[in-house]
């Protein structure tokens, strides 16, 4: 099987040591690849020292933090300008690949052509599955990423199909859309991968998972660093998600939920409280007008979990 270029495309937000990371990651693993950065904390300007490395990178400076979702975009529209029939691989920074990924990959593919949207599995640094299959449930709301020893698993089979898939290693593959996919904008952080699946997979295409782990993951490594700002993009993204896939009984559920959360955080973890409360708050602003919220989501991380 002859392999293809593969075009990782990776999300900085004052992360250079970890893109270091990633990049010699790549560069040990893969042969021919391409390696873009799109640089989403302009004002620090260290990154540059990635190009130092001479690993075959390429950066990509937006204007301010514009959110992981809208900086995927800008990679994703420059490669597919290049060639719409790439493979490209959205990963982390905080993220290294295992031993013969790409192989793994371009394997699925080559014997699953009709796969759009590839997920892998995701272990973490203490070896725990961290994503094995997404499931959603419109009626509830609820969005699960964890593998259950009795499911998910085909012995004659390097993929299985399912609902959705993480944002933290994720392929797209250009040959079996007839444009630009792009994730929703509107998603600053948190929960655009869950949607360009659902999105996608009310079209009619593929989603699907690798069966075998192929990235280990350090969890939470770059928005961990502000609590209050994570949870406020997690609330809000998980709240509008709901508005646009779920039912309202699982908006109403989960809006009751966020409510009583906050209350009792409040006295447990005030930082994750007054994030909860803002992403809440942002959520009805937006609701009643919106335009209102836009402004308060502009601060914060830009780089997913």
């Amino acid at each position: 099987m002859d392999l293809l270029v593969i075009y990782f495309i990776t999300v900085n937000y004052h992360s250079t040591d970890l893109v270091k990371q990633l990049l010699k990651s790549v560069y040990t693993t893969i042969e021919d690849y391409q390696f873009l950065i799109i640089n989403n904390s302009p004002e620090d300007d260290s990154i540059n020292e990635v190009l130092q490395l001479e690993l075959s990178a390429t950066i990509i400076n937006t204007k301010r933090n514009i959110g992981f979702g809208a900086a995927c975009n800008l990679g994703i529209q420059q490669v597919y300008s290049l060639n719409p029939q790439a493979i490209i691989w959205l990963i982390n920074p905080d993220v290294v690949l295992e031993e013969n990924a790409d192989s793994y990959v371009q394997e699925c593919l080559n014997q699953e052509p009709s796969i759009a949207i590839l997920g892998t599995r995701v272990r973490d640094l203490d070896g725990n599955i961290w994503f094995g299959l997404g499931t959603f449930n419109p009626w509830t709301g609820s969005l699960k990423h964890e593998l259950k020893k009795e499911e998910g698993y085909e012995p004659q089979a390097n993929t299985i199909n399912c609902r959705w898939v993480s944002g933290c290693s994720l392929i797209l593959n250009l040959k079996q859309f007839d444009h630009c996919p792009s994730f929703d904008p509107h998603y600053f952080l948190y929960y655009e991968d869950a949607d360009l699946c659902e999105r996608y997979r009310q079209k009619g295409y593929r989603i699907a998972v690798t069966q075998s782990v192929l990235v280990t993951h350090a969890v939470s490594a770059i928005s961990k660093r502000n609590l209050s700002t994570q949870f406020k993009h997690a609330t809000y993204s998980k709240l509008y998600f709901l508005k646009q896939h779920g039912t309202a009984l699982a908006l109403w559920l989960n809006l009751i939920y966020m409510v009583v959360l906050v209350g009792w955080l409040f006295r447990q973890n005030r930082p994750v409280a007054i994030g909860r409360w803002q992403g809440l708050k942002n959520f009805i602003d937006w609701q009643i007008s919106k335009e209102t919220y836009l402004k308060s989501r502009e601060s914060g991380v830009g780089s997913r979990e």
